[in-house]
């Protein structure tokens, strides 16, 4: 069976996790090239795998590759997704955020017959999600907890010259739409924007965030009403321990996702 090549762009926690397992566990993956703006930071990943990846360019990476991780940030997002599927290869996304106002870039995949994979992340529940959406979804929420460290330097904590470390007890520091919360908090509620392309959009999911000193966790909560019933579930993830910003399973769901994406066998909605 030929090896899927893949390359990565965005070597921070999320791109070295996937760089990792795919050198270790993934034998079906190819792993041809990275590439990220601090191109030390890629030379320094690569030097650490047992398979030698390139340090490319992002034009030299997609020419190589069959399939393209996006795992650096919310605005690099629309054009290399863009530039990926004009060439007809395929995309994934982890900073979905990037997606919103920018939906054009499925059209062009359908155009182009190119495949755009987002992992569920830090989210339990979308399998649901996504089979309630076939029916009436009414109402979507997430209601997200976070240690005030997991949200420092948030633009909207910027704006609102919110002071976290003053903080002794829980406080809802936002509420709005996904379209909203993923402007403010660009790295920090990706979830937002995947579970309102799973379920009724960016301006009818409702989003709250708490801040509270208390936790060690990232939580959250996703409620939904419609016509199959009512969905709730809660998911308590650990901080990955290579940045406080990103959960530990949006980590592993990426992981996951490259294995469904080889494997014969398809498990979940």
């Amino acid at each position: 069976m030929k090896s899927l090549k893949v390359g990565i762009v965005g070597c921070g926690s999320i791109g070295t996790e996937l760089a990792q397992a795919i050198d270790k566990e993934i034998r079906e993956i190819q792993l041809i090239a990275l590439s990220d703006i601090d191109k030390e930071k890629a030379k320094d990943l690569a030097a650490s795998l047992s398979k030698k990846p390139e340090v490319s360019s992002i034009a030299g990476l997609i020419k190589a590759s069959d399939l393209i991780i996006e795992a650096a940030a919310k605005d690099v997002v629309p054009a290399l997704a863009r530039k990926v599927i004009d060439q007809g290869k395929d995309i994934m996304i982890m900073s979905v955020g990037g997606l919103l106002g920018n939906e054009d870039i499925f059209d062009l995949a359908r155009k182009k017959n190119s495949k755009i994979y987002l992992p569920s992340g830090a989210l339990a529940g979308l399998d649901g999600v996504k089979s309630a959406s076939i029916g009436r979804i009414d109402s979507v929420t997430l209601t997200t907890r976070k240690p005030p460290e997991g949200l420092k330097g948030a633009p909207y904590i910027k704006r609102n010259r919110i002071d976290l470390d003053a903080l002794t007890k829980e406080k809802l520091i936002f509420e709005g739409s996904a379209t909203e919360a993923v402007e403010g908090f660009p790295q920090n509620i990706n979830v937002s924007a995947t579970l309102s392309l799973a379920g009724i959009g960016k301006e009818k999911t409702r989003v709250k965030i708490i801040a509270d000193p208390s936790l060690k966790r990232n939580i959250h909560e996703i409620e939904v009403e419609g016509e199959f019933g009512r969905l709730f579930s809660r998911t308590e993830n650990l901080p990955s321990p290579k940045n406080p910003r990103t959960s530990y399973l949006a980590c592993l769901s990426a992981i996951a996702t490259l294995k469904g994406i080889v494997s014969s066998i398809k498990i979940g909605t």
